[in-house]
């Protein structure tokens, strides 16, 4: 309930930017004269959960005492992606990979 503002706020962005794109790419269409029919879609969905909320969700469940390491293992590459998501690639991948080699011993 708490983010339904930045939710709506985020819609409208998202439409705007669709708009504009939609915009730039009949431009281009017309430019060119290519005769293709412009469709923009995306931008509607937002996740804008508390990264908080998603490691409390994840100390309640690892604390369930539910033998997995493969559990334990992909919970520890989600929480890390998540709080590097605007890390370069190559270093999520390194980071994902080194997490996969621990849980392999």
């Amino acid at each position: 309930m708490e983010f339904a503002i930045t939710q709506e706020v985020l819609r409208a962005y998202g439409d705007a930017v669709k708009d504009q794109v939609r915009r730039v790419l009949k431009a281009i269409n017309a430019a060119r004269e290519d005769g293709l029919e412009i469709s923009v879609t995306g931008m509607d969905e937002f996740d804008i959960s508390d990264f908080a909320d998603e490691v409390t969700d994840a100390k309640n469940l690892l604390g369930l005492g539910i033998t997995s390491p493969t559990l334990q293992k992909e919970i520890s590459k989600k929480l890390a992606l998540m709080y590097l998501a605007d890390a370069p690639q190559d270093v999520k991948d390194k980071i994902a990979a080194e997490i996969e080699q621990e849980a392999q011993g």
